[in-house]
This record gives structure tokens, C-alpha cells and sequence, in this order.
């Protein structure tokens, strides 16, 4: 009764993944063959950088850079598969050579354009940062996309970072596989970012008083401040219960003349990365106990208006493993 009375508010609720998805052997080399093998999956930033590896769900993907080309391949234990590389601004993604499938601009609508946009911000790059999480690489990202957890999970980071009335400042898009969310800032952290912003001249792709986060199906996000600072995150799939969060800050600032100048950019930085770890390590512990409990789960939950994507994200996978059965 209860879900039928919920279907009549949200009637398109859709199937969930199976619960089993999140712990077994057997669906995780299920998801490495029909997913991880078969999907644009990001691999980096096209930069000075000659060598682009990542290795995601027992696969190892490795691109060389040739003067404006990319060529990579995908080691499969002993099997080894051509990848098609191509680039959306800045960032670079790959798949497994097949014949047919969509293009990168078809994998990433509606927002290849906005990505490209953002990515002119990929620059003064930081050092790459991977954190592992005892956790199913899906709770990873069924967390980020749950736009209400900042108010329990971080409340003395990132809830009073954003304007505290969610429902006329927080706005979600769905785009089926892909969505997008921003929140705007709060007044007193939008007066700080422009404080920031008059010492570090940051180059900005909008100006947009927003903490804005882009999600690609399967296991990327773009998170952006202030249209300015963008950081590129990617959940690794290491085992059913395992992954590891990589993610790397760039922060845009044009004014790098003098060592003064260098100085306060490098000490900006340290303070952004310290202060988005501080936010991932409260995250972890959240995955980590859902995973625990995940094996003990009695049914489904129920998704209100604002974490549809969630639910997208679900409907997502379910038609990746089903299309490539």
C-alpha cells in the first residue's frame, strides 16, 4: 500500500540494481566485462603529461601521448584490447575498441559542451589524491549524488558552506545516465571566494556563485566552486567490497608573477585539498558501514524528489548490463 500510494506521487519509480551487486564475486566481473569493458570511462587531464594509466575493476588501461594523439590499450589479465581515446576539452576518455556504441559527445549529453568549458580550468595542477574506501565503488557514488547528506553527514563542513534554503538554491538536473546538481554558496563563503578571488585573479569558466557537481555515467564527477576551482573525481573499482576515490585539485589562478604570488596560491591550495579531505574522511566511515550492512538488507528504500538521481543512476546500470548481455 505504501509503495503504491508512492508510485502515485512519483509514478515513474523504476527497478533498483539487485542487492547483490554491492558484495559478490560474480556480479563484479559481471559489471568488469559489461560495463568497465565496454564504457567512455575518464582517464584523465590532456596536459604536458606523455602517459595517462588508470586500472578500474581488475582492468589496466594505459594511453601514451604522441604530439596531439592518444593510443592506449586495455590489459585484461592476458588479453590485451585496442582502446578508443578521445578528449573533451581538457579531459580524456577512453573505451574499449568495438564497433558501434555512442560517441564521448553521445556518452557525456547534455553536457559535453559545459564539460569542455570547465576543463579549460585544468590548470596549475596539484598532485593526484587516491583514498581507499572499504566499500562497493557504487555506494561511493550513490553517496555523492545524495545532495541532502551535507546537512548529517558534514555539518561543520559542508552545510554551512552552501545557503541554507535548499529549496529555492539547491537544483538538480536529470539527464537519464547523467545529471548535474548545484547548491548555491552561502553569503559568507561566496564574500570569501571573492576576497580570494581579487588576491588570485582566478580564471573562471562562469560566473557562477555555485558548488556545482556533474555526474557521468559510470564513475565520474566533476565538482566545481565559484566557477572557478574545478576537481575531477573518478571511483576506482578495486574488489566488490574495495575502491579507491581519485581525485586532483586545479586551481586557476593567473596572477603567479612573484614568489609572493606563488606562495599565497600554493598555501590556497594546501588549504582546499586539507579542507576536501576533511571531507571525504567523513564520508568514508558512512560508506563503509553501508557496505557492512548491505549483505542484511531487507528491501528497497524509498527515494523522494531530490535523490531521483540516485534512482537514475540505478536504471543506468541496469540497461548497461543489460545491453551488452
Amino acid at each position: 500500500m505504501i509503495r503504491s500510494c508512492f508510485q502515485a506521487i512519483i509514478p515513474d519509480i523504476g527497478e533498483f540494481l539487485p542487492h547483490h551487486h554491492f558484495w559478490t564475486e560474480a556480479a563484479f566481473a559481471e559489471e568488469r566485462a559489461r560495463v568497465f569493458g565496454h564504457c567512455w570511462l575518464y582517464m584523465g587531464v590532456f596536459d604536458a603529461t606523455s602517459a595517462l594509466s588508470a586500472d578500474m575493476a581488475g582492468l589496466r588501461f594505459e594511453i601514451l601521448r604522441q604530439g596531439e594523439t592518444l593510443r592506449g590499450i586495455c590489459r585484461d589479465g592476458d588479453r590485451v584490447h585496442p582502446l578508443e581515446v578521445d578528449r573533451c576539452g581538457a579531459l580524456v576518455f577512453a573505451r574499449v575498441a568495438r564497433e558501434g556504441g555512442p560517441t564521448l559527445a553521445q556518452h557525456l549529453h547534455p553536457y559535453t559542451e559545459r564539460l569542455a568549458a570547465m576543463s579549460a580550468n585544468c590548470v596549475n595542477p596539484e598532485p593526484p589524491v587516491g583514498i581507499p574506501f572499504q566499500a562497493n565503488w557504487k555506494a561511493l557514488i550513490e553517496n555523492t549524488m545524495d545532495d541532502f547528506h551535507g546537512s548529517t553527514v558534514h555539518p561543520q563542513t559542508i552545510h554551512p558552506a552552501v545557503h541554507p534554503d535548499w529549496q529555492t538554491h539547491l537544483t538538480t538536473e536529470r539527464h537519464g545516465a547523467n545529471s548535474d546538481s548545484r547548491w548555491r554558496l552561502a553569503d559568507g563563503t561566496a564574500d570569501w571566494w571573492t576576497k580570494l578571488d581579487a588576491k588570485l585573479k582566478m580564471a573562471k569558466f562562469a560566473e557562477e556563485p555555485f558548488y556545482r557537481h556533474t555526474f557521468i555515467f559510470p564513475n565520474f564527477y566533476l565538482a566545481s566552486f565559484y566557477g572557478a576551482v574545478v576537481i575531477p573525481h573518478r571511483v576506482d573499482p578495486v574488489a566488490p567490497d574495495a575502491s579507491v576515490l581519485r581525485w586532483q585539485l586545479f586551481l586557476p589562478t593567473t596572477r603567479l608573477e612573484t614568489a609572493r604570488d606563488r606562495a599565497f596560491h600554493r598555501s590556497t591550495a594546501s588549504y582546499l585539498i586539507a579542507s576536501a579531505a576533511d571531507v571525504i574522511d567523513e564520508d568514508r566511515p558512512v560508506c563503509e558501514a553501508v557496505q557492512q550492512g548491505r549483505p542484511g538488507i531487507l528491501g528497497n528504500g524509498v527515494y523522494g524528489r531530490r535523490e531521483r538521481r540516485i534512482l537514475d543512476f540505478h536504471q543506468a546500470m541496469l540497461r548497461q548490463l543489460a545491453a551488452t548481455a
